[in-house]
């Protein structure tokens, strides 16, 4: 039997339009999947069926996963946020009572699933699982998360940004993996250089909030093959909903688009600059490219300039995996995006500290009292302040990563977030200097710290992102704690965040990524 299936997005049916395909077989045991809901046996069904939406979802979502595989290694557990860390739902049309009206062009992650939605605008429903760029771009979220779980709750602007950027490569690597979409895509642009349907990312989504909002920020797909240069965040404006989709704002699916840019001109530049112009060598070019940043997303420190520290570990990992091969195509490459690397002040030794060097194992990392002191009162941090320490392999150099996370309260932001505080991880590198402890790389500043979480929370407010009506939660038992949820000041906002008691204290907690189609 075969089904009915769009390789890439319905809005790119002109260049890569449904076929006909065998369905991918179920995932080998003792591999991360999906909890997939009722369904008929696999057929050719119609886009309007919901069974075709089923399999169109799921040969997505599988060939997202297995496209990771291809270069990141077998992806045996799911980032361990439910009771059943090896399955994450897949929802076709979810409904939670919440996201309604035009709300629902849109789809999230939130830790144990990826959410799609249908909007039925009087003449035409949209589904945003009919998309495989979209459904690989969800999916994307859930593998990051799977290898960095501490970056889904950041409130550092770049490691949002970088969230959403690494869910459009997952979309992009995904569509490289399928043959007929190379040897079309090469037909288009042999270089890479000309716009096309695989940098465009999720067309058909955005067409239908075009038809519903008109000329507004996500009206337009988000281009892989972009000029976009990177600044820091917190001189760029808020973002709006209403922005023109050519200005760059620091809202995170805008600002994303400085790194997928880097990231989509680093393949296009190894692809080029190899021996073969075929297809097959496009696969590898693609396949190595990704390689090379799951390599540096697994061992990158979570920090202010993070655009800027996992392209420098891609440089490292290049130096190890490929004799240092693609050292100039990727350093000019997010170059071009105004990021510049400089892998090596990375790991260079910058100031002495008191005690010993760390001992570093393979799974375990030990820092001497004496020099966790010394830390604390270099970075301003509260005696006594506690630091999460594990190993790194920075590619030829065994550090230990000591991380602090400091508590920013956000009153001064605004009035209505007295008494909240944001957590932000501030990680230092430990190394040796002879037989003494050092710092390497940069030592975080509290002020900047402080700057970067406010640049965030602001951004959140401006996109009414952040849930500020105190009401029970939707099911909680009668005397449960209130979780402050969405006021919906316009009818498409979504909140990606909530304030919720932790340990006696109020935190901003995010509970999931939008696709930011639609406001929030």
């Amino acid at each position: 039997m075969t089904i009915n299936f769009i390789p890439n997005d319905p809005n790119a049916q002109d260049d890569m339009p449904e076929r006909q395909q065998p369905a991918r077989p179920d995932r080998p045991a003792g591999r991360a999947n999906f909890n997939f809901e009722a369904h008929a046996p696999e057929g050719e069904f119609a886009f309007d069926q919901r069974d075709f939406l089923f399999w169109q979802s799921r040969e997505a979502a599988l060939a997202a996963v297995e496209t990771w595989e291809s270069y990141a290694g077998n992806l045996t557990s799911w980032a361990n946020r439910s009771a059943n860390p090896s399955r994450i739902d897949i929802s076709l049309t979810f409904d939670d009572g919440e996201i309604v009206g035009p709300q629902r062009l849109n789809a999230f992650y939130d830790g144990r699933g990826v959410r799609f939605f249908d909007f039925d605008d009087g003449t035409t429903t949209t589904f945003s699982a009919a998309s495989t760029d979209t459904v690989s771009h969800e999916v994307g979220h859930a593998l990051l998360d799977s290898q960095r779980p501490e970056l889904f709750g950041s409130s550092v602007p770049e490691v949002g940004a970088f969230h959403e950027a690494f869910g459009d490569i997952t979309a992009l690597l995904t569509a490289l993996s399928d043959q007929a979409t190379r040897i079309k895509l090469l037909a288009i642009t042999p270089d890479l250089s000309k716009p096309n349907f695989v940098e465009a990312n999720s067309e058909y989504l955005s067409a239908a909030i075009r038809k519903q909002f008109g000329d507004v920020n996500p009206s337009q797909p988000r281009h892989a093959l972009n000029q976009f240069k990177w600044q820091l965040p917190s001189t760029l404006p808020v973002g709006a909903f209403t922005d023109p989709p050519e200005r760059l704002s620091r809202e995170s699916h805008n600002f994303s688009r400085v790194f997928s840019g880097a990231f989509y001109d680093t393949v296009r530049a190894v692809f080029t600059s190899g021996d073969a112009d075929d297809e097959a060598a496009l696969l590898t070019a693609a396949r190595t490219c990704g390689r090379l940043l799951v390599e540096a997303v697994r061992q990158t420190p979570e920090t202010a300039r993070y655009f800027q520290a996992v392209g420098r570990a891609m440089v490292k990992v290049d130096d190890q995996l490929n004799d240092g091969a693609h050292r100039d195509a990727i350093g000019k490459a997010f170059a071009d995006h105004a990021i510049m690397l400089g892998s090596a002040a990375m790991t260079a030794p910058t100031a002495a500290l008191a005690g010993p060097a760390p001992k570093i194992l393979k799974t375990k990392a030990t820092i001497a009292p004496s020099t966790l002191s010394d830390l604390r009162q270099r970075i301003g941090a509260k005696p006594g302040a506690r630091f999460a320490v594990r190993p790194l392999s920075m590619l030829g150099d065994d550090v230990a990563e000591a991380v602090h996370r400091r508590e920013v309260p956000l009153g001064t932001i605004d009035r209505r977030l007295r008494g909240v505080i944001a957590y932000a991880a501030e990680p230092v590198l430990v190394g040796r200097s002879g037989s003494r402890a050092a710092v390497l790389g940069a030592l975080p500043e509290p002020n900047r710290t402080e700057d970067e979480v406010g640049a965030f929370v602001e951004t959140l407010l401006g996109n009414g992102r952040i849930a500020l009506d105190t009401r029970p939660t939707r099911g909680a038992k009668k005397g449960a704690k209130k979780t402050l949820v969405a006021v919906k000041r316009r009818s498409n906002d979504l909140p990606t965040h909530v304030i919720r008691t932790v340990g006696g204290k109020k935190v901003l907690t995010r509970i999931r990524f939008l696709c930011g189609c639609c406001r929030g």
